[in-house]
C-alpha cells in the first residue's frame, strides 16, 4: 500500500510541473484529441403484421328483360302453276313424296305414283269412334306463297263404298300446329276443307281457297291463307262400316 501511494504522488507532481512549463512557453492552444468511434445502434424489432380488412359482399343485381320476338320468313312464290303431274321422272313437282294417315282405330291408305298418277287405295276397316278419317297428302318442298292464284285444280276419278265422302284441303301454316311447321297454338289445329263429288270418270275439279271452310286454328285466322301453304290433301270421311275403294289423282295445279 505505501509503495502505491508514493508513486501516485510522484505522478501528480510530474503532471503539475508539465502543466506549468506548458503555460510559460507558449500561448498556442493545445490540440484536442479526436472523439472515440460510437457503437452501432441496435436493429429495431420487426413490426407486427397488419390484420386483413374485411367488407360486405355486394348484392346481386336483379331485373328481367323482355324476350325478343322471333323473326318470320316469308314463303317463296310458287315456281309455277303446276304443282305436280306425277310423272315417273318427277316432272315439275314442287312437292315431295305423299304422306298417309288415319284415325287411331282405322287402317291408313296406301299410295303409289308408279303409273304416272297418284293412286290411293282405301281399306279402313270398321269405325269404332265418331271422328273417323283417312287421308293422303302432298307436302311442298318449302312453304309456298300462292296468293296470285285463286285455288287448286286437279284431275280425279274413283269409286268408294257406300257412305264414304271425299274432301280436299289446302293446308296453310295458320291451321297447322307448330310441331308440323305451322303457327297454330289452339287446342285443335286442322285444315279447312271442301267436300266434292268423286267422279267415276277422270275429270278436273277446282276448289277455290275461299270455299274451304271450318278447320281448327287460332282466333282470327283466315279460312285459307294462300301466302303460306304447306300441303295439299285429300281425305275420306269414314262411316261406321268403314271405307273401301280407289281414288286416282293427276295434274295438280294452282288455279289462275
Amino acid at each position: 500500500m505505501t509503495e502505491f501511494r508514493k508513486r501516485a504522488f510522484v505522478g501528480i507532481l510530474s503532471l503539475a510541473s508539465a502543466g506549468l512549463m506548458s503555460v510559460g512557453c507558449s500561448s498556442s492552444s493545445s490540440t484536442t484529441d479526436g472523439g472515440s468511434t460510437g457503437k452501432a445502434g441496435t436493429t429495431g424489432s420487426t413490426g407486427t403484421a397488419g390484420t386483413t380488412g374485411t367488407g360486405s359482399a355486394g348484392t346481386t343485381g336483379t331485373g328481367t328483360g323482355t324476350a325478343g320476338t322471333t323473326g318470320t320468313v316469308a314463303c317463296a312464290a310458287a315456281s309455277a302453276a303446276l304443282i305436280t303431274n306425277f310423272a315417273v321422272d318427277g316432272g315439275a313437282a314442287q312437292v315431295g313424296k305423299p304422306y298417309l294417315g288415319a284415325a287411331a282405330t282405322l287402317t291408313a291408305p296406301t299410295a303409289s305414283a308408279a303409273t304416272g298418277a297418284l293412286v290411293m287405295t282405301f281399306a279402313t276397316g270398321a269405325a269404332t269412334a265418331t271422328d273417323n278419317y283417312a287421308y293422303v297428302g302432298l307436302p311442298f318442298n318449302a312453304c309456298v306463297d300462292a296468293s296470285t292464284y285463286t285455288g287448286v285444280t286437279f284431275n280425279i276419278s274413283g269409286t268408294l263404298s257406300a257412305g264414304c265422302t271425299i274432301q280436299f284441303s289446302t293446308v296453310d301454316k295458320e291451321h297447322s300446329a307448330t310441331t308440323n311447321g305451322g303457327t297454330c297454338t289452339a287446342a285443335n289445329c286442322y285444315a279447312s276443307d271442301a267436300i266434292f263429288t268423286l267422279p267415276a270418270t277422270a275429270m278436273d275439279v277446282s276448289v277455290p281457297f275461299s270455299t274451304q271452310t271450318g278447320g281448327g286454328a287460332a282466333v282470327g285466322a283466315a279460312v285459307v291463307d294462300p301466302t303460306e301453304i304447306l300441303n295439299v290433301q285429300w281425305q275420306i270421311n269414314v262411316p261406321t262400316a268403314g271405307c273401301t275403294g280407289t281414288v286416282t289423282v293427276n295434274n295438280v295445279s294452282f288455279t289462275n
